[in-house]
């Protein structure tokens, strides 16, 4: 079965405990999957170094794509990648969002929210995860897609669990479609 890349739009801050919260029921509930589930970070840094910590200590490989000068390098392990770039925040927001069968935004401000409108333009479905901040205005705004020409889905859920279930059954309707079009 093909690898199903999760991008992660998260807050360069440190995280509040609601956000840790989230992270770890995230990733605790695709521990069955992690074999096939590869995330894509921005950073090494604020919520991001988190929720790769916890990722990488539970098996699943974590891609970093890093702009230009990173505040912080991450780990070198055996499943960790990573790439770094001379692009600035934005265009490395770019890669991350077009490399991402999904995303998931974790919560964040203008970085997390200019990365969900890029997946959207992508047509890429997103993933917003309840959280207290800027992004949760995007599907309060907007609803479930942000123009009329209805590139993907943009979801709203109430915690990180509830966006596990979410990319869990995005994974199986993308690859029950993959081998449909290999039949």
């Amino acid at each position: 079965m093909e690898r199903f890349y999760v991008s992660i739009a998260a807050v360069s801050e440190e995280p509040v405990p609601l956000l840790k919260e989230n992270s770890k029921c995230f990733i605790d509930k695709l521990i069955p999957y992690r074999d096939r589930i590869v995330f894509v970070l921005g950073g090494y840094w604020g919520l991001m170094k988190y929720i790769a910590d916890y990722a990488l200590d539970r098996g699943f490989t974590v891609v970093f794509v890093l702009p230009s000068n990173p505040p912080t390098m991450p780990p070198n392990t055996s499943n960790s990648i990573i790439i770094q770039t001379d692009l600035g925040f934005q265009s490395r927001s770019t890669i991350m969002c077009k490399t991402g069968n999904v995303l998931v935004a974790m919560g964040g401000r203008i970085g997390s929210l200019l990365e969900i409108l890029l997946a959207y333009d992508y047509g890429k479905p997103v993933i917003v995860v309840k959280s207290g901040y800027e992004t949760d205005k995007i599907p309060e705004c907007f609803g479930e897609y942000i123009d009329v020409r209805k590139r993907a889905k943009i979801m709203l859920v109430e915690n990180g669990c509830s966006a596990a279930e979410k990319v869990i059954s995005i994974m199986k309707e993308f690859n029950k479609l993959r081998e449909e079009i290999y039949i």
